[in-house]
């Protein structure tokens, strides 16, 4: 069983360095080096203007969702708004304003939006993955009550209130990674059209999964929690995008 929850890394004189913010950047530049490895020889033209665009509408969405869905905590405390070290990001929003932000830029460029966001899935899992590592050092995510076995540990909730749970986060971390490296294995034999819908659909299944050993609350609908619902939409989602791949794929051949 692992602990979790360490906020403060370090400090630097007066400056505290968060937990947080530390992976989030550790983790985005390894999303960086892991995208620029996946071209090798290749050149796609404009990558890093595609990648910056993604990144940025991206965390726009994260954090614009997160405010959006904890209104009332932040309308009494507005000086909290711009805290992003201390947390408080969507993922569900983040992925939104990040495939948002590609396709108006492929649309933009009139460049293929499928090329783009091939090159882009192994660091969408690695981003997933920093996602819950950020999260158990934060101790948000937190998993359900359950009772001790190799997948609980006693840890707390956003209250510090301590019990065996579920170790959502290091199973998010684990699964993610298994996921990142099916995707790297399979790169090449998916080509540009089938990558990353099955990158979604992987994702997206994986998340499913994992909300229903979470124990954070959020917004329910119809009995189940609304990343429920997300998770299973982009999956879906996928499913739709591996289609119009083969479609592509199929007009290509045709002519």
């Amino acid at each position: 069983m692992m602990d979790a929850m360490h906020p403060i890394l370090t400090r630097l004189g007066p400056f505290f360095v968060y937990s947080y913010t530390a992976v989030f950047a550790i983790g985005l530049m390894l999303c960086w080096a892991i995208t620029q490895r996946q071209l090798g020889q290749n050149r796609v033209a404009g990558w890093r203007d595609a990648a910056l665009a993604t990144l940025l509408t991206g965390w726009l969405g994260a954090r614009g969702s997160f405010i959006w869905l904890n209104w009332s905590y932040f309308a009494e405390r507005p000086s909290e708004l711009l805290q992003l070290w201390q947390g408080g990001l969507s993922a569900f929003g983040g992925l939104v304003g990040g495939l948002l932000g590609l396709g108006l830029w492929c649309r933009w460029q009139k460049r293929p939006f499928l090329r783009y966001a091939t090159l882009f899935s192994p660091g969408f899992l690695l981003l997933i993955v920093t996602g819950w590592a950020a999260c158990w050092v934060e101790g948000c995510a937190y998993g359900a009550a359950t009772t001790l076995g190799p997948l609980s540990a006693n840890l707390p909730d956003h209250f510090g209130v301590f019990a065996v749970r579920y170790q959502t986060q290091l199973l998010g971390i684990g699964l993610n990674l298994l996921a990142l490296v099916i995707v790297l294995l399979w790169q090449r034999q998916w080509g540009n059209g089938r990558l990353f819908p099955f990158t979604l659909i992987l994702a997206g299944l994986l998340h499913f999964g994992l909300t229903f050993l979470r124990g954070d609350t959020v917004p329910v609908l119809a009995s189940w929690r609304l990343d429920s619902w997300l998770a299973l939409f982009f999956a879906i989602v996928g499913l739709i995008l591996l289609q119009y791949g083969r479609h592509l794929n199929s007009r290509r051949v045709g002519e």
